[in-house]
């Protein structure tokens, strides 16, 4: 999954304030390596691309946010925090960032973190199933938070929302366990199955789409899409559900109910 290929929750023409990613189903997991390092991955809950101002004069640039868990290997500790893009929709890329805002260039975009980040300890992979990522984007700030059993980290207004106006573009999330950067993959042990279930507050209950190759993140994981749960269980807001497994070969569905 990743690299494109993966299912979003799209509520346009509704914008999302808040997106809720977890792992309400996992089975089998026991390892999973990424860049070399055992334990190695990153959540990501990220948003459609959209167009944005703070492009400026750049041409085929288009604005991106990703509201990040990095779990490294080798350390006790991971970083919860935003990533901010422009990405360049030409292969040729940008010559340049937009000065004297904060963005570095890497040539197939630009890119910038929050400007605060939160530390949490080490989550290894056998623990996904008590972890839930939450995103908020508002014009006040944008902020991020993460729960691990009974344990919530995180930050309100961990940064401005003006540095892609997030708030007034987002109608799709992403939400997956992918590499720990760099198009990484992340590598899961055989007989690994994983639930992913994305909640999206639009202000209106009504279901969201589920358009299939529909992620924005370069980095994957090595697992295969299955058949969703049936009967998915009805959340607090519209959300979708799918599957992933290491056995090839399944039948790749999305369920999607409203919000309660």
């Amino acid at each position: 999954m990743g690299d494109g290929n993966d299912f979003t929750a799209d509520t346009t023409p509704h914008l999302i304030s808040t997106a809720i990613g977890a792992f309400p189903k996992v089975k089998g997991v026991e390892t999973v390596e990424s860049g070399g390092g055992l334990d190695a991955y990153s959540l990501q809950l990220n948003s459609n691309f959209f167009n944005t101002e703070a492009c400026g004069t750049l041409q085929d640039c288009v604005g991106w946010s990703q509201f990040v868990y990095e779990n490294p290997s080798g350390s006790s500790e991971g970083t919860l925090f935003i990533q901010d893009w422009l990405v360049a929709t030409n292969p040729s890329g940008f010559s340049s960032c937009p000065p004297g805002k904060g963005w570095e260039d890497l040539g197939i975009g630009c890119v910038q973190n929050s400007p605060y980040g939160v530390n949490v300890p080490n989550v290894g992979v056998t623990e996904l199933g008590s972890v839930i990522e939450t995103g908020d984007a508002d014009s006040s700030g944008d902020s991020i938070y993460m729960s691990v059993g009974t344990t919530e980290y995180g930050m309100k207004n961990v940064q401005g929302d003006g540095i892609t106006d997030l708030s007034q573009h987002w109608e799709g999330a992403e939400f997956n366990i992918l590499g720990d950067g760099g198009g990484d993959q992340a590598n899961f042990n055989s007989g690994s199955k994983i639930t992913v279930s994305i909640q999206a507050d639009d202000g209106v209950k009504t279901k969201p789409t589920c358009p299939a190759n529909s992620g924005t993140t370069a980095e994957t994981n090595n697992l295969f899409f299955a058949k969703a749960p049936a009967r998915a269980p009805k959340l607090q807001y519209p959300s979708i559900e799918f599957t992933m497994s290491s056995k090839a070969g399944g039948k790749a569905t999305c369920d999607t109910e409203r919000g309660a």
